[in-house]
């Protein structure tokens, strides 16, 4: 199958650990994020509710906790091998300059000029910004039942070799529109068919390659071949009144990525 991954897209996930405190009590999360590459500068990009305890708490039980340590693991490349190899876990020391979506409902972080407390950050494993869906390109070349897959860090990633997994799965909702699993708004959503669990939240979800590239004389229909892309940000999935996963997930759409790179 010409699916356009190689193992190299594993990697672009790396694991998140967000701490948080009321100077009294300290709440762990982890997950995961991603770097995208634009002009040779990386992007983090993320989750909110992996830097904002206090989004979407409408129970008001995180009142009064504020992100105090955020550290990421980023993996090294052996240059002749190719091969990953030693990870460096890094502490970021400009927890406060992440930058929201406008749109308070779309679950997205990013954080650009990423300042560390041992100097600037080498990513070696990011997603080029040429391979994030424009509207257009979600809107005009995605469908449902194309496939998608996305790394990170569930419950049961590599722990022996401390890498990430991937999951695969398919569009469940039109694209064009932003799914809602209620008459309400959610934000700008696309619902797929695959098991998100805890730890996946900020994974970065690409649609695989569509047909191949041909050569001259050959006849194909039109929009036969379709490159890979990154065409959002894993958030999370429903679950069923009897409280298992219900098969849905959902994720919010790349153009809003980019709105928050070129902000």
């Amino acid at each position: 199958m010409n699916h356009g991954l190689n193992n190299s897209f594993l990697y672009s996930a790396c694991r998140i650990i967000s701490k948080f405190s009321n100077k009294v009590d300290t709440i762990i999360f982890t997950g995961t994020g991603f770097f995208v590459e634009k002009d040779a500068n990386p992007y983090l990009i993320t989750n909110r509710h992996m830097v904002d305890i206090q989004y979407m708490d409408y129970t008001n039980q995180y009142t009064g906790f504020k992100l105090i340590e955020f550290t990421i693991d980023n993996r090294r490349r052996d240059h002749v091998t190719k091969l990953p190899t030693d990870i460096v876990d890094i502490k970021i020391a400009n927890i406060n300059e992440f930058v929201f979506s406008e749109e308070y409902l779309n679950d997205i972080t990013c954080l650009k000029n990423i300042k560390t407390f041992v100097g600037d950050i080498n990513v070696e494993f990011s997603i080029p910004f040429s391979l994030i869906a424009t509207e257009d390109k979600i809107n005009n070349q995605l469908s449902v039942c194309d496939f998608v897959a996305f790394p990170g860090f569930p419950d049961w990633y590599d722990k022996r070799n401390n890498i990430p997994i991937l999951r695969t799965g398919a569009l469940a909702s039109d694209p064009r529109f932003n799914y809602s699993n209620t008459t309400d708004f959610k934000g700008n959503c696309i619902a797929f068919e695959a098991f998100s669990f805890g730890g996946s939240s900020g994974s970065p979800v690409f649609a695989i390659q569509k047909g191949f590239k041909v050569g001259l004389g050959l006849q194909v229909p039109d929009n036969f071949y379709r490159e890979i892309l990154l065409i959002g940000i894993n958030a999370g999935h429903f679950i069923t009144t009897e409280g298992h996963h219900s098969g849905i997930s959902y994720l919010y759409k790349s153009s809003e990525i980019l709105k928050l790179i070129n902000k």
